[in-house]
């Protein structure tokens, strides 16, 4: 059976048939789906849950620990690839790719500890760092960066090095900060991980010289697809059981290490430049928090609530059309990053341009690029008016 099951998931030139990915897929949705349930009544037993409070938009206690749910499913499709597919096993069982299966487990159990004892920023940033410096030990960091107009930039050893850091530190926090609406965080990682997806297949495609490159993006991407469908079954308002820390921490470091290894060679800078084009809503409301707490002198890594969720729910929008909103934003920045990945003809330029401008105008109506409230300009002039004249 074993043997029948690899031959039918090998395709005629011995590459990654995509039979196997649509059961690996559906593998990941019937177990997250399965594992979900029974994480809602173990977590809901055992007091592991999220209670209402001033800066949180629920009014119930709601289960946490979701995202381990979703960290089995992939442990179990994992180990079920490599036994399927002789190119998954050697990807996999590869120092770069235990560096960022070892660095997930870092941020799975600092998750867990998060969601049940409440960790201090601090720590959380501490492990984080750690997370990160293991898989650049391990070869996995970002050496240049391409410049349109010109050679790429070399970024060093040293500046590799802290570039990579930043990059995974902030990638990772961005899915977190996400992780504020119902469904939300959830929702968004289903379409970036579609969006890598689809890259990476066209990269093998029309790369098969670096076809072993893409191999753990198209995998890992397209488990995390399956997996976060399902949870979004329950994740979607009215919420019955949230990610938590557990796993948003866990799937901003993964996407964050899978668009690393997929954008090592010279050629294949374009795989780096898709994840921030499709992150581009959590990277934007992750650097604007940043620099409103830091302009106010607050702590940065205090939780408010002038995220951008917020503000669009401020204009009045309900919870779950704020969040199909910011689903919207997301998808056309992903179909905006698939555009300048596939480059098919002459009229993609113009693609992007629409694209960019219809999220910028997007932004704007919600106030998303009103810059004025990072110094708090817009409150005290908000505040003025209000005064009573005398």
């Amino acid at each position: 059976m074993l043997e029948y099951l690899r031959t039918y998931f090998i395709a005629s030139n011995g590459e990654i048939a995509y039979s196997l990915y649509a059961a690996l897929f559906l593998v990941n949705v019937v177990i997250t789906f399965i594992l979900t349930m029974l994480l809602m009544k173990l977590a809901s037993k055992i007091g592991i849950v999220d209670k209402p409070s001033s800066r949180k938009v629920h009014n119930n206690s709601i289960p946490k620990l979701g995202g381990l749910a979703i960290f089995i499913s992939l442990v179990v499709t994992f180990g079920l690839a490599s036994v399927l597919h002789p190119q998954i096993k050697s990807d996999f069982i590869s120092s770069q790719s235990i560096a960022i299966f070892v660095g997930m487990g870092i941020m799975l159990l600092l998750g867990i500890y998060d969601d049940i004892f409440k960790a201090s920023w601090m720590w959380k940033f501490a492990f984080q760092i750690v997370a990160a410096c293991i898989i650049v030990r391990h070869g996995i960091l970002v050496s240049k960066i391409t410049n349109p107009f010109s050679v790429p930039i070399q970024l060093g050893a040293w500046g590799g090095m802290v570039f990579t850091i930043a990059w995974v530190v902030g990638i990772t926090n961005a899915i977190n900060l996400s992780d504020g609406l119902d469904g939300l965080a959830s929702g968004i990682v289903i379409i970036v991980c579609a969006v890598t997806f689809a890259n990476s297949i066209h990269l093998m495609r029309t790369r098969p010289e670096q076809y072993q490159l893409f191999v753990f993006a198209a995998v890992t991407s397209v488990c995390v697809l399956g997996a976060a469908l399902a949870f979004l079954k329950f994740n979607f308002y009215p919420a019955k059981i949230f990610l938590g820390d557990t796993g948003s921490l866990l799937l901003g470091f993964l996407i964050a290490c899978t668009a690393i290894r997929s954008s090592q060679l010279n050629t294949t800078t374009v795989a780096l430049v898709v994840p921030i084009i499709a992150l581009g809503l959590p990277i934007l409301d992750t650097v604007l928090a940043f620099l409103r707490r830091t302009s106010k002198r607050k702590n940065p890594f205090r939780a408010d609530m002038e995220h951008i969720h917020h503000k669009i729910m401020e204009s009045g929008l309900s919870h779950p059309e704020t969040v199909l909103v910011l689903y919207g934003f997301c998808l056309v920045l992903g179909i905006a990053a698939l555009v300048l990945a596939l480059k098919t003809n002459q009229y993609s330029g113009v693609i992007l341009f629409v694209l960019t401008a219809i999220t910028l105008v997007g932004f704007k109506k919600f106030g998303m690029l009103d810059i004025t409230r990072l110094w708090g300009i817009h409150d005290k002039k908000k505040k003025k008016e209000n005064e009573p004249r005398k």
